[in-house]
């Protein structure tokens, strides 16, 4: 759809979400004024929700339920099951219209991809290893004069090999936020495309050193250090001193984390949508949970703070209070 407006993905996600309750039957007068409210504060997300209702059109005459659930008249339960099916297509052909829309801008196009929940390793033509996490989108281009990575999104771990040119070409990976280069290094870079750090790069080095180049500074960490760089040209902060990269082992470590940090990082490897309720947000948890197994973590969640976990539909996680 050449020149249409780029969605961002938080407001994807947030029609979707809006999708979902409306279709539930859980929705109430006070919720849908607040729908017509979220709609109404921006264009964006006007033009967000008017591409959900032409994805769901194909199933309106169809399905009489939508129809009373928008317009605020309650839903048979016997219905609800057969609305969440139909609202799982809707968010497929939603993520259609977004990927068409961000392929350029998100990394949808790179050459090398893991999916949500994923790893891949990788060994480059010069001997870096190479482990790529969760959702992230990388490009390889080695040229005579450079060795370089271009990451879109998500999570590497490096482990940089000599160069066994002559001209010891530079090993450097590119984000959106600057460029880090390695120095004889084993070392993380994580992009967020989304979330609370949105277009931050976090670089953690657990051997040698790394340089960083941001906007309008430079800054060099060794071993034991991380830092951030900010696509808005703001200087590299220095962050504590990281811990081994425990998702490369395929945990999620938290240690005192907040609860709602903890879902934060869970959606990074689980594929659909999960709500946190503001009530527990604040909650703290300490544990190690495997990455591979995200239903374990839930019920893992369950048996250690006051919470309870729903599943309405599949992909669609609800986490409230006990």
């Amino acid at each position: 759809m050449t020149g249409a407006t780029l969605l961002p993905a938080a407001v994807v996600d947030a029609a979707v979400e809006w999708l979902v309750h409306l279709w539930s039957g859980e929705a109430t007068e006070a919720s849908r004024a607040q729908w017509r409210r979220w709609r109404a504060a921006d264009p964006l997300h006007e033009q967000a929700w008017r591409h959900v209702e032409t994805t769901d059109a194909r199933w309106r005459t169809g399905a009489p339920g939508l129809s009373a659930a928008l317009a605020g008249r309650p839903v048979a339960p016997q219905r609800r099951r057969a609305l969440g099916g139909m609202a799982a297509l809707a968010v497929a052909g939603l993520a259609v219209y977004a990927g068409r829309e961000q392929m350029a801008t998100r990394g949808w196009l790179a050459e090398v991809r893991t999916a949500k929940g994923e790893q891949r390793r990788l060994q480059l033509p010069d001997g870096t290893q190479l482990l790529l996490n969760t959702a992230t989108a990388l490009d390889i281009d080695f040229s005579p004069t450079l060795r370089r990575l271009r990451l879109h999104s998500g999570e590497l771990l490096i482990a940089t090999a000599p160069d066994t040119q002559v001209l010891r070409r530079p090993f450097v990976v590119d984000t959106p936020a600057g460029r880090a280069q390695a120095l004889g290094t084993r070392f993380t870079v994580r992009h967020d495309a989304d979330g609370p750090h949105a277009q931050a790069t976090r670089v953690a080095v657990f051997e040698g050193a790394v340089e960083l180049r941001g906007a309008a500074s430079v800054l060099r960490i060794g071993a034991g250090q991380a830092a951030r760089l900010q696509a808005d040209g703001m200087a590299a902060e220095a962050l504590p001193p990281p811990p081994a990269p425990a998702w490369a082992d395929g945990v999620l470590v938290a240690s005192d984390m907040r609860l709602d940090a903890f879902v934060d990082e869970l959606r990074r490897y689980r594929p659909g949508l999960i709500q946190l309720a503001p009530e527990v947000a604040g909650l703290r948890l300490s544990g190690v949970f495997p990455l591979a197994d995200t239903d374990r973590i839930l019920q893992a969640l369950v048996q250690v703070l006051p919470v309870q976990v729903r599943v309405p539909v599949r992909y669609w996680v609800r986490i409230g209070p006990a």
